[in-house]
């Protein structure tokens, strides 16, 4: 926000909000409040304690980016295509400064054909796998995987842009548009501003337990910069291909209502006219607020939307195989032959729970926002 409208938000949350303590998801936007206030001549004793914040973040950033920068020149040298997504490619590109955008890791892709490749060079240069042990045998069933070295930072590799959407493997345009950058002498790839703000959109709609709003900033810098370079019959055609419409239209029209940004009002209505069956529109609901209790009917439908986004994601020939492997994941069963004993175990305590009312969670308090997490002010 800038001038008159950027001085009277801040009076304005300075009276709503106990600036001592708050949750995560704002603690990570005071680098962009300290360097607006800057921007704008304000004098307020809070500016050194947000300085604090900024330099925190910077610090971590500055580490992080040069260890990745170290990684980027590894993948290059063994011939490994590598494009930066998120809060690197973000910095590089529309922030250039790194300080303004805190990362808690950093999201690197590679073609999906180099990902075992790239799982094998990661290991070699001391980067252990968070959560799988042999992450290489769930490539067909999951985008991404995070791995953590002994200094405690992590990368989260990533061989699809997209994925929990339709068509997630169709992303050669992605490669083939990208834009050359380099992360301090690293050569790598950023998805163009087009790819760059669906991306950032598609996930900042998706509902986190750390309130995902920096995606407004990161959207909105991602315009600001590059508005008369956004191919919005591109973006239209992509969020059909993907049948991410929903999200997409949405978080478009927030921006636009909200902080006015430059986004066409045809684009809105496009999205808004591509049609989306009642399943998707279900799948969406969850999505963004997947908290509330489902029904068994619905847990039922919405399994068999994972099916078919993962059917239309993957090459796999055998794809009840995968998609048993995905829920294998999903429900982070110990053996591939536990899931056809689980789905209907767990269909009938549901069952049970449903006729007699119970709650699975007995004296447990429901959060309405479950995952505001408090943080003080440094």
């Amino acid at each position: 926000m800038k001038d008159r409208d950027a001085l009277d938000a801040w009076a304005a949350w300075k009276r709503q909000v106990n600036i001592d303590v708050i949750d995560y998801g704002s603690h990570r936007m005071m680098p962009q409040l300290y360097r607006n206030l800057l921007r704008h001549g304000v004098r307020d004793p809070l500016l050194d304690r947000l300085k604090g914040v900024y330099r925190y973040y910077l610090y971590k950033n500055q580490i992080l980016l040069n260890r990745v920068s170290q990684l980027l020149k590894a993948f290059d040298q063994a011939g490994i295509p590598t494009l930066a997504l998120k809060g690197v490619a973000l910095i590089q590109c529309y922030y250039h400064e790194r300080g303004l955008r805190p990362m808690e890791d950093a999201d690197i892709l590679v073609p999906t054909a180099k990902a075992l490749e790239s799982m094998a060079l990661l290991k070699k240069f001391g980067w252990k796998p968070v959560f799988f042990d042999r992450p290489e045998t769930r490539i067909a069933i999951i985008h991404s995987t995070p791995f953590v070295n002994a200094d405690g930072q992590q990368i989260d590799l990533h061989w699809h842009p997209f994925w929990e959407c339709f068509n997630a493997h169709d992303d050669s345009d992605y490669w083939k548009q990208a834009t050359p950058i380099k992360i301090n002498d690293a050569p790598t790839l950023a998805l163009n501003p087009t790819h760059e703000l669906l991306h950032t959109c598609w996930h900042g709609a998706r509902w986190n337990e750390v309130p995902p709003i920096r995606w407004v900033a990161d959207a909105m810098a991602i315009l600001e910069a590059t508005h008369s370079q956004i191919d919005w019959h591109e973006l239209i055609e992509k969020a059909r291909r993907h049948h991410i419409s929903l999200p997409l239209r949405d978080s478009l029209s927030y921006l636009k209502q909200l902080l006015n940004a430059p986004i066409p009002d045809s684009v809105v209505f496009e999205l808004a006219a591509i049609p989306t069956s009642a399943l998707e529109q279900e799948g969406y609901a969850a999505m963004v607020n997947p908290r509330l209790p489902p029904t068994t009917a619905k847990i039922v439908r919405l399994l068999y939307l994972d099916y078919l986004w993962l059917r239309s994601s993957t090459n796999s020939h055998s794809r009840f195989l995968t998609f048993a492997r995905f829920l294998q994941a999903k429900w982070s069963l110990p053996s591939l032959w536990q899931v056809p004993v689980y789905i209907p175990l767990r269909f009938i305590k549901r069952g049970f729970r449903d006729v007699f009312h119970l709650n699975p969670h007995p004296g447990r308090p429901v959060s309405s926002d479950p995952g505001r997490q408090q943080q003080p002010i440094l």
